[in-house]
């Protein structure tokens, strides 16, 4: 698929607050999605101070204040694949490290079609007001999952590593999948060393499945 660039640096920051409305979500995200606003009207002109701007509808303004769409509908699709349980998903993070492929690394993460039907539609972001599309929020994700996977497997390769222990710092729910948040693995290498990875910033949880959301970069 091919995807578009944001249409304005305006618009580009204000989809970087996706992934920080998923991690913090609630008033926490307003916060950074205000911050991300602030900082794009310093290379872009602010449209609201024109002459003869009105504001756009926005019946369903309040979503961005609760940090969900409060009307997203129960949708079917389940996540192709996915380790079933936190537990499972650190061992297989750990035995991707040592594979050397980030390949191995993506493909524990959420593919295209699942952020399309089952997350997207959950998101502030999505409400129509804001004109945004979910490939355009995509395009930055998944830059950000190839990133994350790249570069972790980059920085531990030379290890074989065994799982010890996952722990999150909050979880948050939506209707129809969970966001753990603020991953740390605790693993073990062939050498005896103890190592936190702290690359993953956010696992969703839909139906039982468990698949990496968000990576640092």
């Amino acid at each position: 698929m091919k995807y578009r660039l944001p249409r304005s640096p305006a618009v580009f920051a204000v989809l970087s607050t996706v992934l920080a409305l998923a991690v913090f979500g609630g008033p926490a995200s307003a916060r950074v999605a205000a911050k991300a606003a602030t900082d794009s009207a310093k290379v872009a002109p602010d449209v609201r101070n024109s002459p003869g701007y009105v504001p756009l509808h926005d019946p369903d303004s309040l979503d961005e204040a609760l940090g969900r769409r409060a009307n997203a509908p129960l949708v079917e699709m389940e996540f192709h694949a996915g380790a079933r349980s936190l537990r499972e998903l650190g061992a297989e993070v750990c035995h991707a490290l040592h594979t050397g492929v980030p390949n191995a690394m993506l493909d524990l993460c959420v593919k295209s079609d699942e952020f399309r039907v089952i997350l997207w539609p959950e998101f502030p972001q999505s409400r129509p007001a804001t004109g945004l599309r979910w490939d355009d929020a995509w395009m930055i994700l998944y830059g950000r999952l190839n990133g994350g996977s790249v570069s972790a497997v980059r920085d531990y390769e030379d290890h074989r590593w065994k799982f010890l222990r996952i722990k999150y710092l909050k979880v948050v729910s939506y209707r129809n999948f969970k966001l753990y948040n603020n991953i740390v693995i605790t693993a073990k290498s062939d050498a005896g060393k103890l190592e936190q990875f702290t690359f993953i910033r956010s696992v969703a949880e839909r139906a039982g499945r468990f698949q990496i959301y968000s990576m640092r970069d």
